[in-house]
């Protein structure tokens, strides 16, 4: 994949200064690190300004193993079973379920469709450690669909303020997600606001060959 690029708006630029802070969680710094940097110029799509300008929800996102691979997401569309649509000015997409990635489309190695009830169910609970489930199904070039079965053991690790302005800084309890099954194996971190369980800052895995996608909600 090439690297995600944005157009060099005023208001990104406002954000990218808040993210780039440092913070006591050597995990959350780095997360910061590795996915903020300068932005190249690209003209938006349409549908992408349409929703921007509207005042939809935004994430900042970056891949991890990919140099300045970072771009902007809005919300689009959100269905009965509140399964949302994000865009990007970039020609990629998210499939979202309350902030779980459930679809991604133009990354390569995307994800056709994941069931990710049983770890939001473990994220709502706040318990400190619950086993559950997540099935992934691969996007492949093949008629044959295969659905990948993950055991997953959801950890809460520690209290994280995560600045997401310059006037708001969230309360979280930051949560690991670690499944396997026998051939593959990730890790999925969680920072779960405690007062409105919503989930603000996310490093969530795509696929072995893509890796992990980081997400940080956009507060203005």
């Amino acid at each position: 994949m090439t690297h995600m690029t944005l157009r060099s708006f005023s208001y990104i630029l406002a954000t990218l200064s808040v993210l780039a802070s440092c913070s006591s969680d050597p995990s959350q710094t780095a997360l910061i690190k590795q996915t903020f940097s300068k932005t190249t110029t690209l003209e938006p799509g349409t549908a992408f300004l349409t929703a921007r300008n509207s005042g939809a929800p935004t994430y900042v996102a970056g891949l991890q193993n990919k140099e300045n691979a970072y771009t902007l997401f809005v919300r689009q569309t959100v269905n009965a079973k509140g399964e949302e649509t994000w865009i990007s000015p970039d020609h990629l997409s998210l499939g979202m379920k309350d902030g779980v990635i459930i679809a991604t489309r133009g990354f390569g190695n995307d994800i056709y469709a994941a069931d990710v009830d049983g770890t939001l169910q473990a994220l709502q609970s706040g318990a400190e450690n619950i086993i559950t489930e997540h099935f992934i199904t691969p996007l492949s070039g093949s008629s044959q669909v295969e659905r990948l079965a993950f055991r997953c053991k959801v950890t809460h690790q520690s209290r994280e303020l995560v600045p997401l302005s310059k006037r708001y800084t969230a309360d979280t309890d930051l949560f690991y997600e670690t499944c396997r099954n026998g051939q593959v194996k990730f890790q999925n971190l969680f920072w779960v606001e405690r007062e409105t369980r919503k989930i603000v800052q996310s490093r969530q895995w795509i696929s072995e060959e893509t890796g992990e996608l980081a997400l940080r909600l956009v507060v203005e």
